[in-house]
């Protein structure tokens, strides 16, 4: 399979502006930096979607800090094994804030247990390799 090229966001900027700024065609750039026309125009209209914001490029890949990335899609079986209480109402911010609060602790609690499982399956494999070198 081939692999994907990356572009700078600062590469795709100048592009895209040096083409709005020009009467030239789309085919042209896509000839002149060896781009797929189909990926500059791809830039151009997120470009323009985000009424010209020069940061549109600059998103970060990858997964989020937060295990959790939508609070509103987890199970209630998940609250009320945490002991928390959850409003039905979706405009409560104070109710959103404080579950954001709450799973960033547990979220934060589950890592270092992970971590804790870990060392001790490590400890447990160094100690079965000295029993079997005995």
């Amino acid at each position: 399979m081939k692999k994907k090229k990356v572009y700078s966001s600062d590469l795709k900027l100048q592009i895209i502006k040096e083409y709005l700024n020009s009467e030239k065609p789309l085919k042209d750039f896509s000839d002149e930096y060896s781009i797929p026309i189909n990926t500059l125009s791809q830039w151009v209209q997120k470009y323009k979607k985000s009424n010209y914001d020069d940061s549109v490029f600059n998103t970060k890949k990858g997964r989020t800090k937060s295990m959790i990335s939508d609070y509103s899609k987890i199970p209630p079986i998940i609250y009320e094994s945490a002991g928390i209480i959850r409003s039905d109402d979706p405009n409560n911010s104070n109710d959103s804030a404080y579950l954001k609060r709450k799973l960033n602790y547990y979220e934060k609690i589950l890592l270092e247990k992970e971590l804790q499982l870990r060392i001790l399956q490590d400890e447990v494999e160094l100690l079965k390799k000295n029993m079997n070198h005995k």
